[in-house]
């Protein structure tokens, strides 16, 4: 199986999925990252480096509620000034455990800066995606103040980005939605053992999905109402607050509902 890096914004059940392909046999780290209720499956190294290079910037605390181009350009041009071993040690260490997946918020910023680093044509991709209305209310319940057209532009924008980099570099990928992968789980497993060449199976997505399986994940009237009422209360703590919605020159496609060979 080749290594695969899953490209994504927060907040879009990349948590499973990443856990999903650990269960596969795709190595995610030594050490991931854990929140109080979850593993989110994101290698500790890979985030503390992309931390870093984003601070650098000061732009770690809004990459996920602001897209820039500027911040893009800025990290990737970076790649050419700074002594890149510590990131060549790490993807020895990864490479010593393939085939491995990374996944973190921060490659949608940092993924053009690891292109001069490493090599990934030997890479597939995953671009994941989550209904934007669910990616509002999940954003919010967690007081992170924005509102629906913001929440909508940021994750377009974000999703964009990551597709031009793909076709640009004419690496393989496939979108998956979070949404496909836990109303129609079959279809989706299917989908990504022909791309990815694994055997995953949907007693695998059970082991790391708590939730019920063949229906729209997060379509809870109370947690909906709830999301609701923390806006209107916080609205004029909103992040997107004087902004001018994101925009990226490209068009997302649609997950590919056919054999699913590489997309470029």
């Amino acid at each position: 199986m080749h290594n695969t890096i899953i490209l994504t914004s927060g907040l879009t059940g990349s948590s499973v999925l990443t856990g999903l392909l650990a269960r596969g046999g795709y190595w995610p780290g030594d050490h991931t990252v854990k929140k109080k209720d979850y593993d989110t499956f994101e290698n500790v190294d890979l985030v503390q480096l992309n931390r870093d290079l984003l601070q650098r910037f000061a732009y770690e605390s809004i990459y996920q509620t602001r897209f820039s181009l500027e911040a893009i350009d800025r990290v990737e041009a970076f790649s050419r000034e700074m002594d890149v071993e510590p990131y060549r040690e790490f993807l020895r260490r990864c490479e010593s455990n393939r085939p491995w997946v990374w996944k973190d918020p921060r490659l949608w910023v940092t993924i053009r800066f690891w292109r001069h680093v490493v090599d990934l044509s030997d890479c597939n991709f995953l671009v994941l995606t989550r209904d934007h209305f669910q990616c509002w209310v999940s954003t919010n319940s967690r007081r992170v103040i924005q509102s629906y057209r913001h929440t909508r532009s940021y994750e377009s924008a974000v999703a964009d980005a990551n597709v031009a980099f793909l076709e640009e570099n004419r690496f393989p990928y496939q979108h998956i939605t979070y949404d496909g992968l836990i109303a129609e789980p079959e279809l989706t497993l299917a989908r990504l053992n022909r791309f990815l060449g694994a055997r995953l199976t949907v007693a695998d997505l059970t082991a790391v999905y708590r939730g019920p399986l063949h229906q729209q994940p997060g379509r809870s009237v109370p947690g909906a109402l709830k999301a609701c009422l923390i806006f209107a209360k916080n609205y004029h703590e909103r992040v997107d607050r004087g902004q001018v919605p994101p925009r990226f020159p490209i068009r997302m496609p649609d997950p590919q509902p056919g054999p699913p060979s590489a997309v470029r």
